[in-house]
């Protein structure tokens, strides 16, 4: 019955979206494209009439266990397949080669499908509080925005400039731990905690003041909350069609919670600048750096603040949540860690950024914790020109997902892949792993990386530091697995024992 009535409410739509992808005209007349298989035989799993495999593609189960289920289509598909959907198809690869062909066309627009719900909600119903699209932009208005931003945002000061302020939220994140820890030493809701750090970090990079939000104030917990539901709906928001989207509950909902967030986000940007006037305190801080280049009444400092908030929170710190657990998990990891804090800081002493550029140990592990368990599952791209992945043509406009989340973790291109092996990203170690660049891309690729990758990793970079100066972690519970509900996160409480040093 499910089946049906999601068909009915599909049909009017199927037979104008139906085959976009295969009935596309050929573009190129290379030799190696006329040699490639058709996109009609690239291999999919059984589906139902009209809406394909739509029920696949946001069941439940198949979402939560993405790296397993995906797993076994590759094992039983081969290294590219598609999902059948209502709209477009959409075609996963899981070669880095595939990677690298599909990347490499990206030019200097790329088209990334994963932000379409999004603009169609700035353009429509959020037009009243945002005048750009912002990041979640195609085309040229993405474009615009991200020239207007990028230099401020991508230069290595811009993330150390907040070295002091992130070590003085991270004695409030220390404080925290002290106030939950039970009788054993282990602290319950770990992962709130890492969200709350998150937002408070992030408020102070681009907001350029701190939002309390680690004191519990009603604020915070609203960003937190609307930022999880809305990559929880996410699947969904992709899986629609546009057509009909609108409509949907699914629709209203993400649209109701990034209302929240954007108003928050609105009214402390605006009160942050008053301050400003009075005191000069965004002196130095990406939000002034904006505000002088684009103008005073420009919209980009704002919403540049909204993109780095709603993105920022669940990201952050559903990857430290997973840090601390591999720290926990891996003593002897743990204590390489802890011995390189004492040689080059301290056992008391603060990290600044001449110290950070010497700590090779301490950025290999959160580099190797985003290795096991990256929080996004790859990269998403619509093609702009003909061409041949897996052996197969793949004609223009048609929507690829490349899986991340599986080459990080095969044994092709990563030896003992479930390992926490810290020293396989450093050169001159006898774990040293060169691999392909495109099997692990945790902060995406080219012009549409992740705008916010130097500020996020100095946040997990002194998270690991702070807590590893403190504390010895212990970790005696099975192993963690990843829940790809929303973004990538520990599937149950992660009880780890903070034993002071």
């Amino acid at each position: 019955m499910k089946e049906k009535l999601l068909a009915r409410a599909i049909l009017p739509i199927y037979r104008s979206t139906r085959g976009q992808a295969t009935l596309s005209g050929l573009t190129s007349s290379s030799e190696e494209y006329e040699a490639a298989r058709p996109y009609s035989q690239i291999p999919s799993p059984r589906g139902y009439p009209i809406i394909g495999n739509m029920l696949e593609f946001t069941n439940k189960e198949n979402v939560k266990n993405f790296t397993e289920y995906h797993g076994g289509m590759k094992k039983n598909l081969g290294n590219i397949y598609k999902f059948k959907m209502p709209g477009p198809d959409i075609l996963f690869i899981c070669d880095p080669e595939d990677a690298r062909k599909l990347l490499s066309q990206d030019g200097a627009v790329p088209f990334s499908n994963v932000f379409e719900p999004f603009e169609l909600m700035r353009k429509g119903p959020l037009k009243d509080l945002v005048s750009e699209v912002g990041l979640m932009g195609q085309g040229e208005d993405w474009s615009k925005f991200r020239q207007a931003v990028q230099q401020d945002l991508m230069r290595p000061a811009s993330a150390l400039f907040y070295i002091d302020e992130l070590s003085d939220v991270m004695d409030e994140v220390i404080a925290k731990f002290e106030e939950r820890l039970n009788a054993k030493r282990e602290i319950s809701g770990l992962q709130s905690i890492m969200n709350e750090f998150a937002l408070e970090a992030v408020g102070i990079m681009f907001i350029g003041t701190k939002l309390g939000v680690l004191q519990g104030t009603e604020e915070g917990q609203r960003m937190i909350k609307s930022a999880q539901r809305v990559f929880e709906l996410f699947i969904m928001l992709l899986a629609i069609p546009q057509i009909i989207l609108p409509y949907t509950s699914v629709w209203k909902e993400s649209v109701e919670h990034s209302r929240i967030m954007a108003k928050i986000v609105i009214k402390n940007v605006s009160a942050a600048i008053e301050k400003d006037k009075q005191d000069g305190s965004l002196a130095g801080t990406v939000l002034e750096k904006l505000i002088a280049k684009c103008g005073k009444d420009s919209d980009v400092p704002v919403i540049m603040s909204m993109d780095a908030l709603g993105a920022g929170i669940e990201t952050t710190g559903n990857q430290g949540t997973l840090l601390l657990y591999h720290l926990a998990a891996n003593p002897e990891k743990q204590e390489k860690l802890s011995q390189e804090i004492r040689e080059i800081i301290g056992s008391g002493g603060k990290m600044t950024a001449e110290t950070l550029s010497q700590m090779r140990y301490l950025k290999a592990c959160m580099t190797e914790s985003q290795r096991i368990a990256p929080v996004a599952t790859g990269t998403a791209r619509k093609t702009k020109v003909d061409m041949v992945l897996g052996g197969y043509q793949i004609p223009k406009n048609t929507l690829v997902m490349r899986h991340g989340a599986l080459n990080s973790v095969d044994p092709k291109y990563f030896h003992n892949p479930d390992q926490f092996i810290p020293e396989r990203w450093i050169r001159g170690s006898a774990e040293y792993n060169k691999v392909d660049a495109f099997a692990n891309l945790p902060f995406g690729h080219g012009p549409r990386a992740c705008i916010g990758q130097r500020f996020a990793r100095m946040e997990l970079y002194m998270l690991a530091f702070k807590t590893i100066q403190k504390y010895k972690l212990e970790y005696h519970g099975s192993p963690i697995k990843i829940d790809y509900t929303g973004l990538g996160h520990a599937d149950r409480d992660v009880n780890i024992k903070f034993i002071q040093r």
